[in-house]
């Protein structure tokens, strides 16, 4: 899908996942009780806004709250990244200063707070995480590993896609559906613009039950949102950016080792597929162009 269909809004209740599960409790509560393990009924004891010392914060592809003294982070996710656990320590520390006022850390009491969890929920491409669930540790990104593990992070990555993490699903049927959504959008959006992809989505989910009460309640709405643009341009220049300093640190790797004409061959060989590669990444983008709803 052409990029120059892809509508452009910066309101963060434009991501569908955010849109879901704020805009019912009951559907946050679903989706946190499958994650844990947990059979609360209490959902009016989430905390979506900030009002004096509770906190919510609105973050872009990020669901927060807490419940049980639980700081939960969603975030749903169509690209994969092995930098979610750095992304969301940005969010959680963000979170924290937004919590705790800086002029109370220096007292002397310790500073009770809830304790964070890091949830990514994934339905990018199979090829990328054909596994059920990961443990991204902030830990792989250090220069030198900390053997003490004085310090740690950790991203858990559930893949949402058709086919993976069945007893999920079970638990969390709106998750389910969610997913089953945002598949037909996606396969309207191979033909149409977003906008008309989403509204055909829509009508066709209300006729098969797909989210029926919330499309019932909240179509209107959707149909009518501006659905916020996915950097596709620049994540592909980055990858774009990375796939050269890669091919230029394998050709100067043969050319110093080898120094001959098979080396420079070898790198430019290199070359040539990476770009390849970059052109599947630009072809997934267009495919995948749809992860506006991420």
């Amino acid at each position: 899908m052409p990029l120059k269909q892809m509508t452009a809004s910066r309101e963060y209740k434009n991501n569908l996942f955010i849109y879901l599960f704020t805009k019912k409790k009951e559907y946050a509560l679903s989706l946190y009780n499958a994650v844990n393990g947990s059979h609360y009924t209490n959902e009016e004891d989430i905390k979506f806004k900030l009002l004096e010392d509770v906190l919510f914060i609105e973050m872009k592809n990020d669901v927060s709250f807490i419940f049980d003294n639980t700081l939960s982070l969603y975030e749903h996710q169509s690209t994969f990244s092995h930098n979610m656990p750095l992304r969301g320590l940005f969010y959680l520390a963000d979170l924290y200063r937004r919590l705790v006022p800086s002029d109370r850390l220096y007292r002397k009491k310790l500073i009770r707070i809830p304790t964070p969890k890091y949830i990514v929920f994934y339905n990018g491409p199979v090829e990328d995480m054909g596994v059920d669930r990961l443990e991204l540790k902030l830990s792989d990104a250090f220069e030198v590993p900390d053997e003490s593990k004085g310090f740690e992070w950790t991203a858990t990555v559930i893949n949402i896609n058709p086919g993976f993490n069945e007893k999920l699903f079970e638990k969390c049927t709106i998750l389910r559906e969610y997913t089953l959504f945002v598949e037909v959008v996606r396969r309207n959006a191979e033909t149409m613009d977003m906008n008309e992809a989403m509204v055909k989505a829509i009508e066709e989910c209300l006729n098969e039950g797909i989210l029926k009460e919330f499309l019932q309640e909240y179509g209107k709405e959707l149909e009518e949102m501006c659905w916020e643009r996915y950097d596709t341009e620049r994540i592909l220049q980055i990858q774009h950016e990375e796939a050269l300093e890669d091919a230029r640190e394998e050709g100067l790797r043969l050319g110093l080792e080898e120094g001959r004409a098979e080396g420079r061959a070898e790198a430019e060989h290199t070359i040539f597929l990476l770009k390849q590669e970059i052109e599947n990444l630009k072809r997934k983008a267009c495919t995948f162009g749809q992860s506006v709803l991420e």
